[in-house]
């Protein structure tokens, strides 16, 4: 059984990612970002002590290179750490005003100042790892790495609680309707629809409920057709039944001017009789269930078919089984008539070819010619039409299913019940 998703659990899943790729992003930038001012701030401290140096060349030609904590100035390319030379040339230090370098734990920001008579100065920020102390240590892991993770943390905690306080007040109500539309019986239909905080669901809910009447009252309506007709038309059908029957005796059937017309009304009757009796059953309400017998498919399938080899006189048909001698128990009168229904519109509109019967442990097949079809159209399709709808109905009453199919040039219907018991 395919397994079906759950609207609420999706739509809160989705948001709960959403949320979380969101905020986990988000303390991503904010750990970038905090780098990154960390960065600024060290190129604004730079420009600063330049911008005082440059300021005491001003006032002294002779006035020495700055030197404050980790920032210390070099007059020339040459004097620098080893580290930068290794990393850059003067020419990259100079066309542009800060270059970064870091070489194992060491980080340097380099400031190339063009002093007033042409050439470079460098100003040097460095910091190494293991030299921070360890209250700058914890300062700087607290701000780096743990306040956007608990910040992270906290956010994707707090919209977790909205979210599933506006979840409850949003999907409650269509769980009410999703209830309520699965309680709907032909016995409640005569109420009127709960009535829910939102207008859609509140429309939803009485389109269900007016489809819900007009469908019961579109079956009630199908039902007494079936029940007026079937009965309407048994009389009559057994009245031409015993008229035919007087004929035979009187000899009709072998009066070579007759026996055509007949053997054609005989052949209607019957079928009229079938179809009459297969209304008759579908417009039945069970209220128990049907007694059940136990039935020899060979034999079973063996009488329906010498019942209704009359329909095959004068054709160029052959017939071909493969029976099981399987015994199952299910209602014998319905299973006559589902299968009296498929036999008898197999032989009648079938006028040359073979037509295959088997029956196994899980399922009956009849196969005939489908160019045979195409030659008579209009009767076969109803006969087929009606014929077979009629069966599919009735065998849904004892849990059976019929699947029909056009495969390799043949018509072939398959029954399966799965509640047959061997």
């Amino acid at each position: 059984m395919k397994c079906r998703k759950s609207l609420k659990r999706s739509v809160i899943s989705y948001f709960v990612i959403t949320c979380v790729v969101l905020v986990v992003g988000y303390s991503i930038f904010l750990s970038q970002y905090l780098t990154q001012g960390i960065s600024l701030f060290v190129q604004f401290r730079l420009e600063e002590v330049a911008g005082n140096y440059l300021q005491a060349l001003d006032e002294n030609p002779d006035a020495p290179l700055p030197k404050e904590g980790p920032i210390k100035g070099y007059d020339a390319y040459g004097d620098l750490p080893a580290d930068v030379r290794e990393a850059a040339t003067p020419d990259q230090l100079t066309c542009q005003r800060f270059t970064y370098v870091r070489k194992d734990s060491t980080h340097y920001e380099v400031y190339s100042l063009e002093r007033p008579d042409g050439r470079y100065a460098f100003i040097v920020f460095s910091a190494t790892q293991n030299q921070m102390t360890v209250g700058g240590q914890r300062r700087f892991d607290f701000y780096h790495v743990y306040t956007p993770a608990l910040a992270g943390l906290l956010a994707i905690l707090i919209v977790q609680i909205l979210a599933f306080r506006i979840f409850k007040q949003v999907t409650k109500p269509i769980e009410e309707l999703h209830e309520w539309a699965f309680g709907l019986s032909p016995d409640n239909l005569d109420k009127k629809s709960l009535r829910f905080k939102y207008d859609e669901l509140n429309n939803v809910a009485e389109l269900i409920l007016n489809t819900s009447k007009r469908l019961v009252a579109r079956g009630e309506s199908e039902k007494r057709f079936q029940k007026y007709a079937s009965h309407e038309l048994r009389t009559p059908i057994a009245i031409l039944q015993n008229n035919l029957e007087l004929q035979e005796r009187l000899g009709i059937a072998e009066d070579k001017r007759y026996k055509t017309s007949h053997a054609r009304m005989v052949k209607a009757t019957r079928n009229m009789s079938n179809l009459t009796n297969t209304l008759l059953w579908l417009s039945r309400e069970l209220k128990s269930p049907l007694p059940v017998e136990d039935i020899n498919s060979e034999e079973f399938l063996r009488e329906i078919i010498d019942e209704n080899v009359y329909l095959l006189e004068g054709k160029n048909v052959s017939i071909a089984t493969e029976l099981d001698a399987i015994t199952f128990r299910s209602p014998r009168i319905l299973v006559h008539i589902i299968l009296v229904n498929l036999v008898r519109n197999a032989f009648q509109h079938t006028y040359e070819g073979k037509i295959t019967i088997k029956a196994d442990q899980t399922r009956f097949e009849i196969a005939n010619p489908a160019d045979s079809l195409e030659e008579n159209t209009s009767e076969s399709a109803y006969g087929y039409g009606l014929g077979l709808q009629l069966s599919a109905q009735l065998a849904e009453k004892i849990g059976w299913s019929i699947h029909i199919e056009e495969k390799n040039g043949l018509f072939l219907v398959r029954v399966d019940n799965e509640k047959r018991e061997s």
